[in-house]
């Protein structure tokens, strides 16, 4: 059977402050772990010939990949697994208990959950699963310029129970930056800028490294926050596996802890306004 990024957690490895989750070095065997990295997809494919920017994110989703007879076996039968109902019943085994604490109305909402049926999401729909999955091919691209974060301190999308990230990290990649931030909030509640919080609202709780087979898998809340941090300068990609699950209606909302913006938020906002504005007027002036 192939390997499930799952295989080796037990539920009491999940870590429930603060929201449940689990990681693990040694998420699959790494002879596996190693002939994926080889077997990599060319970046073109994960970017499907769009151009790209410094450390930008792009995803190759699981229903092209599937199809895709130039993704070598290996990469395909992992993928395969990965939105499986298989695979759901194995989330669902471990992290039961953790869903029905965060949301104690989830099976009236969404039925019993070790009864869920798992769909491929941009393939299937809600008529006939109950969860979506995807397991996507990701990179970040090449640094250029300066250093900078792909993504700093948020939640994932309210409609996505949960989410993980599997490092690929190559032998050849020596970059500083690019791991994964857990975070909870300090003492304010209304923080939230949608799905964003700034980082002067988050205590870090735990640093998660990018490194080769390091996997981190966790229910999707609105107290999930992470981040990634600043990667610096360099002619590598970050690669990794993203796992989504996503239900038919959000599960939270941000909404209600909408950030108040106090004065030094209204200065802050002000100050970046007209730093855009003055940089417009200099390249009209250049060009």
């Amino acid at each position: 059977m192939m390997q499930s990024l799952l295989s080796s957690s037990v539920e009491q490895d999940i870590v429930t402050d603060p929201f449940p989750y689990f990681s693990t070095q040694t998420a699959i065997a790494p002879e596996v772990c190693a002939q994926l990295i080889t077997e990599f997809p060319p970046l073109e494919t994960v970017t499907q010939g769009m151009p790209t920017a410094s450390n930008e994110r792009f995803s190759y989703p699981a229903r092209l990949a599937l199809s895709n007879k130039g993704l070598s076996p290996l990469w395909r039968e992992f993928i395969e697994y990965h939105v499986s109902q298989a695979f759901l019943n194995q989330f669902v085994q471990l992290f039961q208990n953790q869903i029905r604490a965060c949301y104690p109305n989830f099976e009236a909402d969404f039925g019993r959950i070790d009864q869920l049926r798992a769909g491929i999401r941009g393939l299937d729909d809600f008529s006939n699963a109950d969860v979506l999955l995807d397991a996507q091919i990701c990179i970040n691209t090449p640094v250029v310029g300066a250093p900078c974060s792909v993504r700093r301190g948020h939640v994932d999308a309210p409609n996505k129970l949960f989410f993980g990230l599997f490092y690929l990290r190559p032998e050849a990649d020596f970059t500083t930056g690019g791991d994964l931030e857990i975070y909870r909030l300090k003492d304010r509640e209304q923080v939230y800028r949608g799905g964003f919080v700034d980082d002067r609202y988050l205590k870090l709780v735990q640093t998660i490294p990018y490194q080769t087979n390091h996997c981190v898998i966790g229910i999707n809340s609105i107290r999930s926050l992470h981040g990634v941090t600043v990667r610096n300068v360099t002619d590598q990609p970050r690669l990794f596996f993203n796992l989504v699950g996503e239900v038919n209606r959000p599960l939270f909302d941000t909404s209600p802890y909408a950030l108040s913006p106090t004065w030094v938020d209204r200065t802050i906002e002000q100050s970046a306004k007209a730093v855009k504005k003055l940089a417009r007027v200099v390249r009209s002036r250049t060009a």
